[in-house]
């Protein structure tokens, strides 16, 4: 079994917030913050686009409590030209990333029939640009090894493979292999 299909847990850091790729939205598309009920767009979302969990109403409250003013200011949602939910995004945060509060890219995704259109881009400049404006200097997320264009949007926006054990090592140098190509720069993402 290749290491795509062990779809194992990595992690990945951004050691700052400066410079991040600037990427806007194709014509027709819009994004809006959080509103109340936004819980059952979030699932429907998740659902679409997650192969590989089962989303369930809980996890919302799981990875975000109930702080929903929190929500309002880190939370994004994106549209379709006929006002049709097709992604969404989270500018969160961790108080106690190795003893630090970051922020975190947190459950970014877009529906299967609106993938490669540049919408992941767009939604990733926006989390980015809002973590820094709400003060965190670096960032880290979480995802799997079978998410092969994930790691490839995250590679291009700076976020590394951050290793902290052998089995990290091992999972990264056989991505490596996987991805045709080592760590980035924003100019190829392009």
């Amino acid at each position: 079994m290749n290491i795509v299909e062990k779809n194992i847990r990595v992690r990945m850091v951004r050691e700052d917030l400066e410079d991040v790729p600037e990427f806007g939205l194709p014509a027709g598309f819009s994004f809006r913050w959080y509103n109340s009920g936004d819980e059952k767009l979030w699932l429907k979302i998740q659902k679409a686009a997650d192969r590989y969990n089962k989303i369930t109403p809980e996890w919302f409250e799981w990875e975000f409590g109930s702080d929903r003013e929190a929500l309002r200011q880190r939370q994004f949602y994106l549209f379709s030209p006929s006002r049709k939910p097709v992604g969404t995004g989270t500018a969160w945060f961790d108080e106690n990333f190795d003893g630090a509060s970051i922020g975190r890219v947190h459950w970014v995704a877009v529906v299967p029939e609106y993938q490669r259109r540049g919408l992941g881009r767009a939604l990733m400049t926006q989390i980015c640009r809002r973590l820094k404006e709400t003060g965190h200097g670096k960032s880290y997320l979480i995802t799997s090894t079978g998410r092969l264009p994930a790691i490839k949007l995250y590679l291009c926006f700076g976020f590394q493979p951050l290793i902290r054990s052998r089995d990290d090592e091992t999972a990264w140098r056989e991505l490596e292999e996987c991805l045709q190509f080592p760590a980035p720069d924003a100019k190829l993402c392009i």
